[in-house]
Formats: C-alpha cells, structure tokens, sequence
C-alpha cells in the first residue's frame, strides 16, 4: 500500500464562491460559458484516455462553476453521474466537501474528501468507494495512485467523470553534485561507503558530461549499475527510512530513492550538471469522460503533445481601462546577475515612482533575487514590506514564482511588477515533453540557439511554460469583473510578452521602455590552460606520450603540477577508492598514459 502524504499550503478558494459577479456584469457572454462547462463535464464522453482542457481564464470562478454543476446533478434522478475531482490543496478539498455536504445522510455518504486525516480510515474501506457519488482527492494522491494499481481500481470503479482543477505536475527526479552531497550528509558513516558505491555511475556520468564540456547543452544519458548492487542498497535504505525520526529527512531520502529506480533504469537526459528522469507510470490516467480546468492551457506547450482537446479559451473579462507597460530587459537570472549593481536600483526606483498614495504593488521575481529587490526598496525608503507567506495587509508585496499558487490575498491589488524569467534548467522541459507525450526524444535535436530549443515541439513546452507561469502570476491582482490595474513585464522577448497578453482581453493601453543604464554583456570564457590539457588529451588515440612533448603542443612552459592535480585532470584518472574516476589517462613521472582512444569515451 503507497504511503500518501497531502499538500497541506493554502487552497484556492476563489473569491467568486461567495457571489457570481461575473454573470452580472457579462449577461450571456458568461452564462454561455458556464453553459458549455456544464456541457463538457455531464454529457461528453471523452474516452479513458483522452481529456478536454477547459481554459477558463483565471480568476473567473472554475471551482464554483464545477461545484454547481456536480451539485444539480446529484439532484437528478434521470442522468445521475458519479465524480473523482481533484484538487490541489487539502483545503481545497475540505472546501469542496463542504459546499457539498448536504447531499450527504446519516444512513448514506455521497460526497467525501480524502485527506491524510481520513485516509487511514478509508483504505481499510476500498470497496465501498465504489458506492459514493461523489470522491475528492489531492494532486498527490493522484500521482501516487498510479503507482498501485489496485488502489487506483477502487477509486475507478462504478465512477463516470474525472474533473482535474489545474495542470498535474508529476514529479521529476535529477541527480546532481548537490542532491549527492545533500544525502550522503544525511546518512550514518557506516552506510556512506555503500552509497558510493551505488552513486558511482551517476557522478560518473556526470563527470564524463563535464569533461566533454556539455554543461550548457541538452544531452541524453543512460547511466547503468548491476542490479544486484542497486538491490543491495534499496534494501539497506528501506531499513534506515523506516527508522528515521525526521520527517523532513525521512521525505528527502525517499525521493532519492524513488530517484535512483529511475536514473539507473530509464532514458535520462543531462543539462547544467543535473541528471534528470521520471517514472514512466507517473502519467495522467482517466475514466469515460475526463476534464482538466487549467486558465493558461491555451498558451502551455505541453497540451499540444498529447490526447487533449483544447475548450473555453475565449477570454470575457475586459482589462480595456488596465495598462500594461513592458520593460525591454533580458530579465533572466544570469543577466539580472551581470546587471545587479544598476539594475536594482534602477528598477526599485521605477517601483516607487509608479506607486500612488492609494496603489497596493505586487512585486513578484526569482527566489534567489527578492533580498536583493527587498534591501533596494528599504533603501528607497519603502519598509513596510510584506514577504513572501509574511503578507499581512501592507502596500507593498513581495513574493516569487513558485509560490504563488493559492494565493489570493493580492486580489485587490493595483499593480503588478515581473521582475524575472521563470526559466526552469533545460533538461526538465524536456522531461515534461516525454510525460504529456508519453514518448522518448527519438532522434529530434536537443540543441540551443539564443537559449530557446531549436526543435518547434520543444520550444512549444519551453515557452509555453514560461508563459503560462508569467500569466499566472499576472492574474493575482485584479481579480475582478472590471480590473483597472497597472501591470509591468520586465522581460525582453517579445515571443513570451505577445504569449502572455494574447490571454488577456484589451491589452490595448500598453507601451514599451527601456532600462537607462546601459547593459553589459556576458563575455564568452576563455579555455585555461587545464581546458586545453583535457581538450588535447581527449582527442588522443590510446598511447604514451611524455609530457613534454603534450605540454609543448598546448603552448603550456609552467606550473605543470598545477595542471594535473586540478580536479578536472583528476576525474580523467583511474578509478579512486571513492569510486570517483573515468580511466581515460594515467600519469606517470615522465610521461602520461591514454587508456582509451577518443570515441570510447563518448560510447561509454
């Protein structure tokens, strides 16, 4: 039986669920769409494995529209369908349930959410599941019943309607320098000479992308152990998470786990010095008639790969008295990087000369960025600031992609700044294209050009996802029938910016400006003096050759020690007692050995 865990973060519960104040501000343009929804979910049949995407635009009221309609048709006698809805939250289960639960009886349950609170309950009684009309589960309770088959029957059966509020996102398992250090801290030194062991093909590999110099590009991967050794350490480990008092520690470990079945058994793909993978079961499952709700479906790449068709995408609200003004700046985290010293000043000065004695400004940016913005603001007098979580009915917020979902104590907000890509590391696009098209890479390139996929399917899942989160994030403010607010886009492709207004009706008050400052451009590194030894050496054939003469023909008269005991050299070694090597040279007191020639190490 799988262990469930709930996602206890604040629901989405939409300020719409207490009044319809778009039916009376839109008349028919908005009572059609309901009426097409209502159509979608009680009398299509979309078969157990394709879904129709509803793209209500955010904020519009989905979640009480869905409700409505489930709750007529528990009324009826004539067409009475049975549901699975999922959510995200365990609030929004808790709500969901709520609002309907008058349907339910002392001799008879209709309607019940599953939560981590009730699960332990309900998974001794599966087969009267079949029996409730009405079943409301999480995301994550979703995801893992793909993995248990039977579980997931019981949850399937006798029911007619699946309905999925939001895009579920399935979890993606990379390895890197990081995640190695970050576990191997966790464990007792005891179990740490048998995690290397079982790691070794991983940091292998990730050495042998390194010293190809591959960092920057997308490449593919199938890292190999004998499974004897993998078996040995899974069972080692089950014995050790089960013991673990932690729950943070015990959760780390056991995705690393999940993690490790993957890397070693399925198609990986390397970028930027991860190793990422999913699990092929983790993959949407359905009933006859399947629907996902998601707002930014329209311009996410990723509902173009697979059995989906695309419903609802006219936009009704009108931001006709909104204005939104572009700042033509590579907002990438790299170039705000490069940027720092002029760009924070100038950009948290924009912030105040915009902001009005009566604006309310959501600022919204990478993680990694918002110290930098918050020390900016304080210096420009502005310190009441709430942060992240820490919102408690300030003026200004501050808050990051990523965490945003749920949030709607920004609704009244009267402007909103993006400052920052929401890029994520290229090899996860990729891995989201497999999931949603439920296929390999095949022999489509991989390669990058001005830091977009060359390739269109990819370059559709890349933008797409950028976009959608830029939308997203946009739509926390205002969230009303007649929104007149101000919206500023720190972003200078023109691609994503066209992307995210085609979402937003009226976009016609808009103007773009630039940043004063002039910008400075990231300068292409040049190769040291260990970049050209390895280079050299890599395209070798198998020999000896003294050193002199290697040394002489990479134009290199000094400091050789100081090459061969860099870390890069050190990984072309022999195999260290950490497991640590790739055997492609040997250095002796004259002269080095090549082990391999040079196309057995791309073959490994």
């Amino acid at each position: 039986m799988i262990d469930f865990h709930e996602d206890d973060e604040q629901g989405t519960l939409d300020r719409e669920l207490e009044v319809d104040v778009y039916e009376r501000a839109y008349g028919d343009l908005y009572l059609n769409k309901v009426k097409e929804l209502k159509q979608v979910i009680t009398t299509h049949n979309t078969g157990n494995s394709v879904f129709n995407v509803f793209s209500l635009e955010a904020g519009l009221g989905k979640s009480l529209q869905t409700l409505k309609v489930v709750d007529e048709n528990l009324d009826e006698w004539e067409n009475p369908l049975s549901f699975l809805i999922v959510k995200r939250f365990k609030t929004d289960i808790e709500h969901s349930e709520k609002y309907l639960e008058r349907h339910n009886h002392s001799l008879r349950t209709n309607v019940l959410g599953i939560t981590s609170d009730n699960w332990g309950e309900w998974q001794l009684r599966l087969d009267e599941l079949k029996d409730i009309r009405v079943l409301i589960i999480s995301h994550q309770r979703y995801i893992n019943l793909c993995l248990d088959d039977v579980v997931r029957e019981a949850f399937m059966e006798n029911r007619d309607v699946l309905v999925i509020d939001e895009r579920v996102n399935f979890p993606i398992y990379t390895f890197s320098k990081k995640t190695y250090d970050e576990v191997r801290s966790l464990l007792h030194t005891s179990i740490q000479p048998e995690y290397d062991k079982v790691c070794q093909k991983l940091t292998t590999e990730l050495q042998k992308q390194e010293i190809e110099k591959n960092k920057n590009k997308v490449v593919r991967c199938e890292p190999k152990i004998h499974p004897t050794t993998l078996e040995n350490f899974k069972k080692t480990m089950e014995v050790n998470i089960e013991n673990e008092k932690d729950k943070k520690t015990k959760n780390t470990l056991k995705h690393f786990m999940a993690g490790l079945d993957q890397w070693y058994n399925t198609k990986c793909v390397y970028n930027g010095g991860n190793i990422s993978t999913f699990n092929r079961k983790h993959k949407l499952w359905g009933l006859d008639n399947n629907i996902i709700l998601d707002a930014s479906a329209g311009i996410d790449g990723v509902y173009q790969l697979g059995s989906f068709n695309l419903i609802g995408q006219e936009r009704i609200v009108d931001h006709r008295n909104s204005r939104f003004t572009i700042v033509d700046f590579n907002s990438s985290k790299s170039n705000i990087y490069l940027n720092h010293s002029k760009f924070y000043p100038e950009i948290c000065d924009k912030i105040k000369a915009n902001h009005k004695s009566d604006s309310k400004t959501l600022i919204i940016c990478h993680k990694d960025n918002h110290k930098a913005i918050l020390e900016q603001l304080y210096k420009a007098e502005i310190t009441k600031i709430g942060v992240g979580d820490e919102y408690s009915g300030e003026n200004f917020a501050i808050n990051w992609f990523g965490n945003l979902i749920g949030k709607n104590e920004y609704s009244d907000f009267t402007q909103c700044w993006i400052i920052g890509t929401p890029n994520i590391s290229y090899e996860q696009y990729l891995i989201q294209y497999m999931m949603y098209k439920q296929s390999d890479l095949g022999r489509k390139s991989t390669g990058i050009l001005h830091g977009r996929f060359m390739n269109n399917e990819f370059r559709a899942v890349q933008t797409g996802y950028i976009a959608s989160e830029i939308y997203q994030s946009i739509k926390r403010i205002q969230r009303n029938e007649f929104p007149s607010g101000e919206f500023f886009i720190v972003n200078s492709d023109q691609e994503i910016v066209s992307s995210v207004l085609s979402q937003i009706k009226g976009t016609h008050n808009r103007e773009t400006i630039k940043m004063d400052f002039q910008q400075k451009k990231g300068a292409k590194k040049k190769g040291d003096n260990v970049d050209r030894f390895v280079d050299y050496i890599n395209q070798l054939p198998r020999g000896i050759y003294s050193k002199k003469e290697i040394f002489e023909a990479i134009n290199v008269t000094t400091n050789f020690n100081r090459i061969l005991i860099d870390a890069r050299v050190k990984s072309l070694l022999p195999m260290s007692e950490n497991g640590v090597g790739l055997e492609v040279i040997k250095v002796h007191n004259k002269h080095i050995e090549k082990l391999t020639d040079p196309l057995d190490l791309q073959d490994e």
